[in-house]
């Protein structure tokens, strides 16, 4: 954010009616400065910068701004300043508008718009949240199989203005179906005369309008998209999604399943870390905290369940720490590979087997390696807490072993949980979290304790 020093200075510029230096300086900046600025002011004072530049500089402005100012601006001022705004936004900023208003001020705003600006508003804000549906935009161009290049070319030309993306042009048939699309190079490098149909492409990616809308964001960055074409279950083409909106939705996405990873619930906070309210970020995070401290004390109570073989051999206790981060450790590194296979559509729930083999593998070689050095660490530098009817060999055995089958239990779990998940139709980014390490911890004291009695007899 921009340093809140200027803001006296541009309402000191207000006050004095320096209209052609404020002019200048929000012409100049870029959108997302000037909306920087703008944040830190009152709607009164924002709409007389906004009417200083012409419409397309301001609605560039204004959908930079948070979605919170944006409400505050259009519910606070004249009609005329708010149906010019509405009318030039883009139709799918215009929805998320829209859904972030009260209903009866939406209902008052939906009058000052045209009968089919109203109609797209209501159609876009039916889909359901988190589909392709539902963050698509309607302002696309489109061509029909017949038209000319000329044809073509005059039709753009009358549309663009309108548009959020002329690069690639929809080609439609009579009754709206998806059948092709051309890139305006093709349609400049073209002879006049030739036929739409001759030079659009048929091999069509495209998404369904009730798609998830981070699967359709995946097929964007996949195929190196700047736009892709949203259709109905009949085939016709109803909006796009660009490349700008897929790098929104990625971005969220990646946060939500960050914040489910580290057992954050609740959704994505549009604002800000410093700027979200304390008991928002309390309330997002307590449930788990206290479900994960609940089998916290499962645990305390398996370790009090032994604590005959503790007195016994003291020396099991200095090792604990290191059993448990081995075992949380390489399940989390384990959880976070298979996760992301998933995520990327290259791993299935029907790999499970597959799954379990290779991480059976790749914990074997993990075990012998750490199982190696812990026995090394205790043989060489363990002298206390021995129970003289034990050798210091046995106990180095003993939890080298059960390190090793913590290390491998670890691993094949946090593989093959999220694919469990998956197959559960849970989120496999909320169970594979701080949940799978105190399931792991659990694991790992009842199999480092029975395995010291069954080694050692105790």
């Amino acid at each position: 954010m921009k340093n809140p020093i200027l803001i006296p200075e541009l309402r000191d510029l207000l006050k004095k009616k320096k209209f052609k230096v404020l002019k200048s300086f929000m012409e100049e900046s870029h959108p997302k400065e000037s909306a920087e600025y703008l944040a830190l002011m009152n709607p009164d004072e924002i709409w007389r910068l906004l009417k200083l530049v012409d419409i397309f500089h301001r609605v560039d402005i204004f959908v930079y701004l948070d979605i919170d100012v944006q409400v505050k601006l259009v519910t606070s001022s004249m009609r005329k300043n708010v149906t010019e705004l509405l009318q030039e936004l883009s139709s799918d900023k215009r929805a998320d508008l829209f859904q972030h208003l009260e209903k009866d001020v939406a209902d008052r705003l939906m009058l000052y718009l045209p009968i089919p600006d109203r109609a797209d508003i209501l159609k876009l804000t039916s889909y359901r949240e988190e589909t392709a549906g539902s963050i698509m935009t309607t302002d696309y161009a489109t061509l029909n199989e017949n038209d000319t290049v000329e044809a073509a070319v005059r039709k753009i030309r009358k549309t663009a203005p309108s548009r959020e993306t002329i690069y690639y042009i929809y080609v439609i048939d009579d009754v709206g179906k998806l059948i092709g699309f051309v890139s305006l190079e093709k349609i400049i490098l073209s002879q006049p005369r030739q036929k739409i149909r001759s030079i659009m492409k048929k091999d069509i990616i495209y998404a369904f309008t009730d798609d998830d809308q981070e699967n359709t964001a995946n097929l964007i960055e996949e195929y190196d998209l700047i736009a892709l074409p949203i259709i109905d279950r009949s085939e016709r083409l109803v909006g796009i999604i660009t490349y700008d909106d897929a790098i929104d939705i990625i971005r969220e996405e990646h946060t939500e399943d960050m914040e489910k990873l580290m057992a954050i619930s609740g959704g994505v906070e549009e604002k800000p870390y410093l700027e979200v309210p304390s008991y928002i970020h309390f309330r997002k995070r307590a449930f788990w905290v206290v479900i994960l401290a609940v089998f916290g004390l499962f645990t305390g109570l398996i370790i009090e369940s032994f604590q005959d073989t503790l007195k016994t051999l003291l020396i099991l206790t200095f090792y604990m720490p290191l059993l448990n981060a081995a075992g949380g450790n390489t399940g989390s590194q384990s959880a976070t590979v298979v996760l992301r296979s998933l995520t990327l559509n290259e791993l299935h729930p029907r790999d499970l087997v597959k799954v379990i083999k290779k991480e059976f593998l790749i914990s074997s070689m993990l075990a012998l390696c750490l199982g190696l050095m812990t026995f090394a660490r205790v043989y060489l530098f363990s002298h206390t807490g021995i129970d003289p009817r034990f050798t210091l060999v046995d106990i180095a055995m003993v939890i080298a072993v059960a390190l090793s089958l913590q290390v491998v239990w670890s691993t094949i779990f946090g593989g093959i949980i999220p694919i469990i998940a998956t197959r559960l139709k849970v989120d496999p980014a909320l169970v594979s979290s701080p949940l799978l390490a105190t399931v792991v911890d659990m694991g790992g004291v009842i199999i480092y304790f029975t395995a010291a009695k069954l080694m050692l007899g105790i």
